[in-house]
């Protein structure tokens, strides 16, 4: 026999097996389609080089991706915060080890929802002006019910998560709360029969119109949508961000309880979390860092509108699950309220 092929073909057989050992390395990932795919794409190479683990990206809606959770077809979940939390109260994600994950510890204190649920990146609502019919920023959401802004001002729709936030917010400063909302119902319904509303819409596309034509003046935007008006030329809309707070967009993270490697999922969690991939969906998405070491570079394309600092501790997330769970008796109180 010749010794010097046998442990050539052992060394060769053993090449093959460590080859094949890195690639059954497999991270299953849940994405939306689009520009936020294209990001994780992006900064995914460097982990898969580090790591020697594929990504493979499981693309869909928000409910697709609990779905698959359900069905164990995923091991990392990017999702909404409401699917999030159906998710936890079935029992479906693990919980996040801070020792597994390090980059948790730079997590602003309000970008940690649970043990399983933290925020991977975030935007908000903002409240929009036009600077030629209101020369002073305003400071508060009470705003919108400016005696001055008749047939000037445009929310979301009552069955909209900014605009049943600020009907809490509402309660909240008027002796009620989530569990006691009728004074909040009473203060929307006094801002529906002052005549200030064009409308509260569903199409944030109609919002954005209103705002070019002139005919808002005052009103709720996501920063999205914010984006869009001034890189269109709109130099007589601003923003600010109200002393209340505002409503945030939330982007959550989740490891799935039974995960094919629970330790490299830790490990991409981990990489979400760092300053790189932060900085990389606030450049290229708009969406703000949630660790506090995450430095956007002062350069960036419309900076001012990522919520960061004291804004993101100033974030308003009233508890999602009453809201969902109420919002239809509530718009229906509130439509009696007012006629309708």
């Amino acid at each position: 026999m010749n010794t010097k092929l046998l442990f050539a073909g052992l060394a060769l057989s053993a090449s093959w097996a460590g080859a094949a050992s890195a690639q059954d390395c497999m991270l299953r990932v849940t994405t939306w389609g689009g520009s936020y795919q294209a990001t994780y794409e992006s900064v995914a190479e460097a982990f898969e080089k580090a790591n020697n683990c594929r990504i493979e990206w499981v693309v869909g809606s928000s409910p697709d991706h609990l779905i698959k959770a359900r069905l164990g077809q995923v091991d990392v979940v990017t999702n909404t915060l409401l699917n999030s939390i159906a998710g936890e109260k079935e029992g479906l994600w693990a919980p996040l080890d801070p020792q597994k994950i390090p980059n948790m510890a730079n997590l602003y204190d309000n970008a940690v929802y649970s043990d399983h649920t933290i925020f991977a990146n975030v935007g908000d609502y903002v409240l929009a002006y036009n600077t030629e019919q209101i020369s002073e920023p305003p400071t508060s959401w009470d705003a919108l019910w400016n005696p001055d802004y008749r047939s000037a001002a445009v929310i979301y729709g009552i069955d909209h998560i900014p605009t049943l936030s600020l009907t809490v917010m509402e309660a909240e400063q008027n002796g009620g709360g989530i569990d006691n909302i009728e004074p909040g119902l009473d203060r929307m319904a006094e801002l529906f029969k002052s005549g200030n509303l064009i409308g509260a819409l569903d199409v944030e596309s109609q919002m954005v119109s209103l705002f070019e034509t002139g005919d808002a003046w005052i009103g709720m935007l996501a920063t999205g949508r914010m984006r869009d008006l001034l890189s269109k030329g709109a130099e007589n809309i601003a923003f600010v961000r109200p002393e209340e707070g505002t409503f945030p967009l939330i982007s959550t993270i989740n490891i799935h309880k039974d995960a094919t490697d629970p330790d490299m999922a830790a490990k991409f969690v981990d990489y979400v979390l760092s300053p790189e991939v932060q900085v990389a969906f606030a450049t290229r998405n708009l969406y703000a860092p949630t660790v506090k070491n995450a430095e956007v570079p002062e350069d960036t394309p419309y900076r001012d509108l990522l919520v960061m600092g004291d804004a993101f501790e100033r974030l308003y997330l009233p508890d999602q699950e009453k809201i969902t769970a109420n919002k239809a008796d509530w718009q229906q109180q509130l439509n009696q309220k007012i006629g309708r």
